[in-house]
């Protein structure tokens, strides 16, 4: 640890051509340490966090998805989650797609 600490205030010597050691040595370590980190904080907060994003474009056509999962909520036997789903569909002005797939998956669960 020793070596380490006396090579590079050897080496900052050369760069810079000022001696640092002991004190003035800590006090300008601990001062470039927290620039340092103040420099890598700073670089952080400029990516700027979208926490309220509408996801809604990211699935698609959200009646699809909900009949897509009350298809596999059906495969799982949660036949009544998968009916408040298709009922959902059904009541959102769905397409006549949406609206023929909705009432058949509904049927097939009622029987």
């Amino acid at each position: 640890m020793d070596n380490l600490l006396l090579n590079l205030e050897t080496e900052f010597y050369f760069i810079t051509g000022v001696y640092l050691e002991g004190l003035s040595g800590l006090l300008f370590g601990l001062l470039f340490f927290s620039l340092a980190i103040y420099l890598i904080r700073f670089e952080r907060k400029q990516n700027p966090i979208l926490n309220n994003i509408d996801i809604a474009n990211e699935i698609g056509d959200e009646k699809i998805a909900k009949i897509n999962l009350s298809r596999s909520l059906i495969e799982m036997d949660q036949s009544d989650e998968a009916k408040r789903l298709l009922r959902e569909v059904l009541d959102n002005e769905p397409t006549q797609k949406e609206r023929v797939l909705a009432t058949e998956m509904l049927a097939k669960i009622s029987n």
